[in-house]
C-alpha cells in the first residue's frame, strides 16, 4: 500500500512539473505589455498623423464614427446621423458616455474638438471641408460643410479626429503628455514616453476591457524587441522585421500575424530643392532602383513591389499604371537629359533597422548610375520635424491610409494645399493634379471618384515627386496567453477586446 502511495505521489509530481512547463506564469499578470519601435512624438490625437503616437492615443479616445473591417462606416460616439443636405450632417450622440474623469460627453465637447482640430497640423487636413460645427442641443450637433465631401465619414472615423474634453483642456491639461478621453483605457503614467501605462476604464460605454490594463514600451532595436517578446517581458511586439518572423513562428509560446496593410513605402523627393526640382532626374531615380531585390532580400516575400503610392487595398487604387522597371541604361539616359551636374544628395531615414537596410540597397543602386547618395539616420522626432519643415533633399518613409480611401493618401501627400506638416513634404504643386483630387472629394458616385483618382495617380506617376517602392506586411509577434487581438490593416489597432489566460 505504501508503494502504491509513493507511485501516486510521483505521478502527481510529474503532472505538476509538466503543467508548470506549459502554463508558465507571465510577469505581466493581467496586464498586456506592447512594444513598438518608436516613442510617440505626442499623445495629442490632433497634432501629428504619425503611427507611433496614434497607435497609443487611440486607446484613450473615440471618434464619432468607426470604420469596420469590411470598409463600412458605423456610429461610434454617434448614436445616429442623417444628411439634411449635401452640406449638412446632423449627428446625435450616445447618451451617458463618460470621460475618464467621470464627466459626461456632450455636444459642447464635439464643437470644441472640431474648433481645436482646425489649428492642429495633423487633424486640420482631415476636416478641411468643414465650415463649422453647431450645437443643436446637449446631444446633437450639425456639421456644416463648405461643399459636399465624399470622404467625410471616413475622415471622421480616423483616430486623428478623436473627440476630446473641452473642460479638461481648458483647465490647462496638456494632451501631449496627459491624454484624457472616453476610450477603453485611461492613463496611469506617461513618464518620458518610453513606457506608457494605462488601466482599463470600468465605465467605458462599449463595455470595460477584460484585462486590468495595457502598457506601451518603446524598444527601437528590432532584436531587443524580439528578445523582450521571447522572454515574456512584452506580450505583443509591433513592426517586427521579416527576418525575425521565422523565429517567432518557431517559438511554441508565440503566434505570428503577418498581414497586408493599407501602407506604401516610398522615397519623398523635395521638389523645391536641387537636384529634385528637375523632373527628368526624379524619373531617373525610379528606373535606377531594383525594388524586387529589396522585397526579396529584406522583406523575404512579406511585401510586394508597389505600382502606385496608393495601396492596392485602398479604395481608388488604379492598377493600370505602367510600372517603372529596373533599367540602369534608361536611368543614365534620363540623368544625362536632365543636365544635372551635381549628382549627389542626402537621404534621411528614421532609426528603423529595416529602413536603414533598404536605404543601403538604394544607395548601391544609385551608385551604379553615377549618383552619390549619403544616408543620414535620424531619431523619430527629429525626422518628423525636419521633413515637415522642408529641411531635406529626400527621405525614406511610408504612409498608412487610415481611412482605406485614396483621398487620405493623395490629398495630404501631394495636393498643394497640404504642403508642409499637413503631409505634402515633397512640396509638390501641380494644378492639374489638385483639380482631379479635389474633384474626387465632392462627387458622390464611386465610379466617378475612381476616374478622378486614376487621372491623379497617372499625373503623380509621371511627375515622380514620390518614388513608390513596396507594400509591406505588418509583422506582429503575440504571446499565446493573449487572446482577442483584432488586426487592423491601418496598423492602428484597437485593444479593447484583449484577454489573457
Amino acid at each position: 500500500m505504501k508503494k502504491l502511495g509513493y507511485l501516486l505521489l510521483i505521478i502527481l509530481s510529474l503532472f505538476a512539473v509538466a503543467c508548470g512547463k506549459t502554463k508558465k506564469e507571465s510577469p505581466n499578470g493581467n496586464t498586456v505589455v506592447i512594444a513598438q519601435g518608436a516613442k510617440p512624438k505626442s499623445l495629442d490625437p490632433h497634432m501629428y498623423n504619425e503611427i507611433p503616437g496614434l497607435t497609443v492615443s487611440r486607446q484613450f479616445y473615440n471618434t464619432l464614427f468607426n470604420r469596420e473591417k469590411d470598409g463600412s462606416i458605423t456610429p461610434e460616439l454617434a448614436e445616429s446621423y442623417k444628411y439634411n443636405s449635401d452640406t449638412e450632417l446632423e449627428v446625435v450622440l450616445k447618451k451617458d458616455v463618460k470621460f475618464h474623469d467621470g464627466t459626461t460627453l456632450t455636444a459642447d465637447d464635439v464643437v470644441y474638438s472640431f474648433e481645436r482640430m482646425k489649428d492642429k497640423p495633423g487633424a486640420s487636413i482631415m476636416i478641411a471641408e468643414i465650415d463649422r460645427v453647431e450645437k443643436v442641443d446637449d446631444l446633437t450637433v450639425k456639421i456644416i460643410l463648405k461643399q459636399a465631401s465624399s470622404p467625410l465619414l471616413f475622415n471622421l472615423a480616423h483616430p486623428i479626429t478623436s473627440i476630446v474634453s473641452k473642460a479638461y483642456e481648458e483647465a490647462g491639461n496638456d494632451l501631449a503628455v496627459a491624454p484624457m478621453g472616453t476610450g477603453a483605457y485611461k492613463l496611469v503614467s506617461y513618464g518620458d514616453g518610453e513606457k506608457i501605462e494605462m488601466e482599463s476604464f470600468k465605465d467605458y460605454f462599449a463595455g470595460a476591457p477584460k484585462v486590468a490594463g495595457i502598457t506601451f514600451k518603446s524598444i527601437p532595436e528590432d532584436t531587443s524587441r524580439l528578445a523582450a517578446l521571447e522572454v515574456g517581458e512584452v506580450d505583443i511586439a509591433y513592426g517586427m522585421a521579416p527576418i525575425n518572423a521565422q523565429t517567432i513562428e518557431a517559438n511554441e509560446n508565440l503566434d505570428l500575424i503577418s498581414e497586408p496593410t493599407t501602407a506604401t513605402e516610398y522615397i519623398t523627393l523635395n521638389t523645391e530643392k536641387a537636384p529634385f526640382d528637375n523632373k527628368d532626374f526624379r524619373v531617373a531615380i525610379n528606373y535606377a532602383l531594383d525594388r524586387q531585390s529589396i522585397v526579396d532580400s529584406i522583406y523575404l516575400g512579406k511585401a510586394v513591389v508597389a505600382r502606385s503610392v496608393v495601396n492596392p487595398n485602398v479604395f481608388g487604387f488604379y492598377d493600370g499604371l505602367e510600372q517603372y522597371t529596373f533599367n540602369v541604361e534608361k536611368a543614365k539616359e534620363l540623368i544625362e537629359k536632365s543636365g544635372v551636374t551635381e549628382k549627389s544628395f542626402s537621404l534621411y531615414v528614421n532609426d528603423s533597422p529595416v529602413r536603414v537596410q533598404a536605404a543601403q540597397i538604394i544607395q548601391a543602386n544609385l551608385r551604379e548610375v553615377g549618383i552619390d547618395m549619403k544616408i543620414e539616420i535620424l531619431e523619430w522626432g527629429t525626422y518628423l520635424s525636419k521633413t515637415g519643415e522642408g529641411d531635406f533633399q529626400a527621405y525614406l518613409g511610408g504612409w498608412i491610409s487610415g481611412t482605406s480611401d485614396a483621398d487620405i493618401v493623395l490629398y495630404p501627400l501631394l495636393d498643394s494645399k497640404s504642403i508642409g506638416f499637413a503631409g505634402n513634404r515633397a512640396r509638390y504643386s501641380n494644378p492639374e493634379f489638385d483639380k482631379e483630387v479635389e474633384a474626387a472629394r465632392v462627387v458622390s458616385d464611386p465610379e466617378a471618384r475612381k476616374e478622378h483618382y486614376k487621372k491623379a495617380q497617372i499625373i503623380a506617376h509621371e511627375d515622380s515627386p514620390l518614388v513608390a517602392l513596396y507594400n509591406k506586411n505588418e509583422n506582429i509577434g503575440i504571446n499565446k496567453r493573449v487572446k482577442g487581438f483584432s488586426y487592423d490593416p491601418t496598423t492602428m489597432h484597437k485593444l479593447g477586446s484583449l484577454e489573457v489566460e
